[in-house]
Order: structure tokens, then C-alpha cells, then sequence
């Protein structure tokens, strides 16, 4: 470290006395197996690092920092709420791809779905929501499928995230594409594709729960219920609007409860929230780490609120398999053990599974063997940088504009002989004046 100005720049040197590493060597079929793009090997053998010098400068602002990327003096780049419809075009399908403007400059998206998943918790320990009786696993079911995450993901995170079908994310060990991944509790899979059952099911999946339109068979009153949540901004306002629509549609009566961050965190560590909005992000890539959040053995109540499974979840035979697979190597047998604890957690649906997110950055032409890959620490030593390539188009986007400075001396010239004109038009007329 040259230089450590957290208030303004931190400056590394590459070291000198680095042991020899090489970048990898691979054979095109194993990097197609890898889903690693083309080009990534022409650097195969070189002797790492490739850059000598690597600048972090501190930007206070979104708005400069998106500026200074377009002319080329960054070379990658998040995008910003600010910056999403300038850089990024969503077609009706839904899928992303880079605007004109960007594509025009060369600029590269990378997008990598996070490991990391936010989901609506039901507190199991709850007499309303919770229990494990088939009445309150359809009354969870109903609320999972009138959740639209699909209009969540479009309205509230343009886009940057898939709809979750269980608590492991995709890149972990356990997680599974399509059909065979596909939640049925909540989806269908028809025609190839994975479509949310309809209101209807729903409906009569509450109905079948003792709540037909929303109403308890038992008090003739409307179902009631609370969610916590720390959400107290302006900005929040929209999203709460949206919370009570979704419950909303079968006719449930959401109260919004808003509180600190302290007071939330106490509420669900004694199991006193009923429903909440919770996260996690990996600390290791391995499905044991997803999946402990819904472990009996962690359930917040009975370890005085140390305990990680903030939704008190506890069912036998889940914990059983979990004991099982927690320490397996990644085998097909531990895969099997995997796909029968998200069958169990489906059903029971201790969680609306909710969203993992998706990352997105920008990276100009000349920024190379960039992967986006989120559990890895350790990969500036492969990027490389063509300095030249940079430096030719930072000369190319950031000409001198010299158009308004050439109006800007004509209009003061034609003002400056408009008052020369005037000034001799008073004269001449002094001068008549005299003469009669």
C-alpha cells in the first residue's frame, strides 16, 4: 500500500518480490464447462500480476463517479437508480441488455446472480401464521403465491434479481435449474417455463385453511395480520403501499408495524414478530450455510435470540437430514439429501422465498479477465489493462468542445459593434442638432 487517503485515494503497488503464480491454463472444452467467456485464455501461463499499479479514488457522489466512467478515467462501474435507464434497456421479455449509447462505447455488462437471498419470514411459533398443521401450511401456501415477486423484482429493483424457489442460492451446491428447481408449492411449470399458480389457487387454498375470502370461519372477523420492519423513510412508502396490496388480494388486513433496528432485532430474537422481512448473505459457499437458517437446533426462542433461524422453523425430519448432509462432501447422495430438505421446507413454507438479487456492473473495453464472481477475494491479480487502448479513447471521448466558446465571441462582437453603431448614430444626431 503506496498511499492510504481513505478521504480521498488509496494507491497500490504491485510487490516486487511476489512468488511465481501463473494464470490458468485451461483446455476450451473445460472453460465452456466453466461458463468462462471466450478470450479468457490468451493470458494462459503469463506470470501474474498484469497490473503494476491499481487507484481507488474516493467519489462523494453517484452522479460525478457515472461521468468520469463515460469519459473513460474509471474503467468499471456499478450502475446507480440515477444512471439504470441510461445504461441498461430491459426488453418486453424481461431480459437486460446494454443501451446504444453504451454499446456504441465499447462498454461490457456483467451481471452474476449474488449468493445471497431476501425473503418474508413467518414467525412458526406464532398461533396465527405458525404451526406445521395442514390448515396453516396452506394458509403460508396461499400467502407465498399471492406475493407477486416477479412485479417486485420490476417495480422496486429494476430487474436486478430472479424470483427465489428455496433458501439456496444459484452457484451453490444444491440449487438446481428449471423444472427440477422449480418450487410447486408456490409455481407451475408449463410449457417449458415456471409460472406462478393463479389467484385463484390461492384463494382456495385459504378458504381451504379456514379463511374463505379472507374471513375466519372461526370469528367471522378478517384475517389480521402484523409485519415488523424498520421501514420508516418517505422511500418506503411505495414498498409498504405494495406489501398490503399483496395480502390485499386475498382479502388479509396487513398492520404495519415500524420500529428502530434495536427494537426490531429484540421483537425477533423473543419470537414476538409475527411476520418480517429478513436477509443472508454467504460466508461460504456451501449449501450448510443456507440452509442452518432453517435448522430446529438454531431457532432464535430457544437460544435466547443467538440462535441464527430467525423464523423458529423446526421439523424433525428436516433437522435429521440436515445432521446428515451438514458435513457430506458435495457427492449425488448429498444432492439427494439436499433436494428431499427443500421438498419438506417447500411445503412447509416457512419463508416466501422472495428474491436473490443480481449484481450488475460496467466495464470498458480495455478492462480485461474480469469475471464477476462474489465469494472470490483474490482475482485483481488476473485483470489486465490496456493502457494505451485507454488512453487513446480518453483523448477520443473528452475533445476539447469549442463550438460554444467561438458563439460566445461572436455574440460579444456583434454586441460590442451594436453599441459601437449606436454610440456613432447618438453622435451624428448631437451633431445635427447643432448644425439647426
Amino acid at each position: 500500500m503506496a498511499e492510504n487517503n481513505p478521504n480521498r485515494q488509496m494507491r497500490l503497488l504491485v510487490n516486487p518480490h511476489y512468488h511465481d503464480e501463473r494464470y490458468p491454463t485451461l483446455t476450451e472444452e473445460k472453460r465452456k464447462r466453466s461458463n468462462l467467456p471466450k478470450g479468457m485464455l490468451k493470458d494462459a501461463g503469463e506470470k501474474l500480476p498484469f497490473i503494476k499499479e491499481i487507484i481507488y479514488s474516493l467519489e462523494k457522489e453517484n452522479i460525478p463517479l457515472w461521468n468520469k466512467f463515460l469519459e473513460g478515467y474509471y474503467d468499471a462501474s456499478g450502475i446507480s437508480s440515477e444512471a439504470f435507464d441510461q445504461a441498461v434497456q430491459i426488453s418486453s421479455s424481461g431480459n437486460m441488455g446494454l443501451s446504444d449509447e453504451m454499446r456504441a462505447k465499447g462498454i461490457e455488462l456483467k451481471s452474476s446472480v449474488q449468493p445471497s437471498i431476501f425473503y418474508l419470514a413467518f414467525n412458526m411459533a406464532d398461533p396465527v401464521i405458525g404451526g406445521y398443521s395442514e390448515s396453516a401450511k396452506k394458509l403460508r401456501q396461499a400467502i407465498s403465491i399471492a406475493q407477486d415477486q416477479e412485479e417486485y423484482i420490476s417495480i422496486f429493483t429494476n430487474e436486478r434479481g430472479i424470483a427465489a424457489q428455496g433458501p439456496i442460492p444459484p452457484g451453490i451446491f444444491g440449487y438446481k435449474e428449471g423444472k427440477e428447481g422449480t418450487n410447486f408449492a408456490v409455481y407451475e411449470w408449463i410449457k417449458g417455463k415456471r409460472v406462478r399458480k393463479s389467484l385463484d389457487v390461492a384463494k382456495k387454498l385459504l378458504a381451504e385453511a379456514g379463511y374463505p375470502d379472507g374471513i375466519s370461519e372461526k370469528t367471522g372477523k378478517p384475517l389480521k395480520l402484523y409485519y415488523d420492519t424498520t421501514a420508516t423513510g418517505p422511500d418506503d412508502r411505495a414498498l409498504m403501499d405494495w406489501r398490503r396490496k399483496q395480502f390485499g388480494k386475498l382479502g388479509i388486513q396487513l398492520v404495519i408495524r415500524t420500529s428502530d433496528y434495536n427494537r426490531f432485532q429484540d421483537k425477533v430474537r423473543k419470537g414476538k414478530a409475527q411476520l418480517f422481512s429478513w436477509g443472508w448473505n454467504a460466508d461460504y459457499p456451501d449449501p450448510e450455510n443456507f440452509l442452518f437458517l432453517l435448522y430446529g437446533g438454531n431457532a432464535a426462542i430457544d437460544t435466547n435470540g443467538a440462535g441464527i433461524n430467525s423464523s423458529n422453523y423446526k421439523n424433525p425430519e428436516f433437522d435429521r437430514l440436515f445432521n446428515k448432509m451438514k458435513t457430506m462432501q458435495n457427492t449425488p447422495e448429498r444432492m439427494k439429501i439436499i433436494q428431499k430438505m427443500l421438498k419438506i421446507v417447500r411445503e412447509d413454507a416457512p419463508w416466501v422465498w422472495g428474491v436473490y438479487p443480481k449484481s450488475l456492473a460496467l466495464t470498458h473495453q480495455w478492462y480485461s479477465n474480469v469475471v464477476p464472481n462474489a465469494m472470490a477475494n483474490n482475482t485483481l491479480k488476473y485483470r489486465r489493462i490496456d493502457a494505451a487502448l485507454r488512453a487513446k479513447r480518453q483523448q477520443e471521448w473528452n475533445q476539447p468542445v469549442i463550438l460554444p466558446l467561438v458563439l460566445l465571441v461572436l455574440f460579444m462582437g456583434l454586441v460590442c459593434f451594436l453599441l459601437y453603431r449606436n454610440y456613432l448614430n447618438r453622435q451624428k444626431a448631437v451633431i445635427r442638432k447643432k448644425e439647426y
